[in-house]
Parts: structure tokens; sequence; C-alpha cells
């Protein structure tokens, strides 16, 4: 999936419009790759960062990712 964001700012913006989590799919937007290999990592125990389930819906919260892409700051 083609990144929507280039910007580090931009990126950073998007996924604070998303609120507390973003899916799958808006952190493919982000960091790229495809959305249904975030669910298979966070089945198999080896996505990392934070997340949650909600049903069958995977929620991945959005500070950690923040901290990741700006390098912890």
């Amino acid at each position: 999936m083609k990144r929507a964001h280039k910007t580090l700012e931009e990126r950073v913006a998007f996924l604070r419009n998303c609120g507390v989590t973003c899916s799958p799919r808006e952190l493919a937007q982000v960091l790229g790759g495809n959305p249904y290999s975030y669910n298979v990592a966070a089945r198999n125990g080896k996505l990392e960062f934070d997340h949650t389930w909600h049903g069958v819906n995977l929620r991945i919260y959005t500070e950690p990712v923040i901290k990741k892409i700006t390098g912890g700051s």
C-alpha cells in the first residue's frame, strides 16, 4: 500500500487525528505494508505496538507509533 502521508509532520498529524487508536488500514497508510499483516502479527503476539481487540477488530494505540516514527521524542 502506498504511503498517503509523506512528511513526518503529515504522518504524525494523521495519527493524532485518528484518536487514541487507529485501525490496521490507517497504520498502513502511515508505515506502509499490508493492513492484514498487522492483524496476523497481533494474533501471533508479534506486533511491536500496543494494541487491543474490539471483537474481531484490531485497534493499535497511536502514541507508541508516533514515538517510534519520531525517534522517541
